[in-house]
């Protein structure tokens, strides 16, 4: 989403900064007000809320790999560790059925 517009509303309980994109989407961030908290720096403070609201809490869990190199790592493990236990034998078991006309 392309931001096309920042405003900032002040309100009882500090700031809001609503960054506008395309047509009708936006993003809206609720400051509470603090002593530092200002209506120049609220929009520096919304973005650097937003940046870590995205990142991931740990830097090397999933959410912060490609997709691509998630499906890449899931076929090097499922290569490393074929076959997992023995492979399925098949085999075919015929067993005569009785006739039930013998022995009369």
């Amino acid at each position: 989403m392309a931001l096309s517009d920042i405003t900032v509303y002040q309100t009882e309980d500090g700031f809001v900064v609503e960054f506008g994109g395309e047509g009708e989407d936006s993003i809206a961030v609720t400051l509470r007000s603090t002593p530092e908290l200002t209506s120049e720096n609220a929009v520096s403070r919304a973005k650097a809320l937003v940046a870590t609201a995205i990142e991931p809490v740990h830097g090397d869990g999933p959410r912060s790999k490609d997709a691509n190199v998630l499906e890449e790592e899931l076929e090097e493990g499922l290569e490393d560790s074929f076959p997992a236990s023995d492979p399925v034998s098949v085999t075919v078991t015929s067993i005569p059925m009785r006739d039930p006309n013998a022995g009369r």
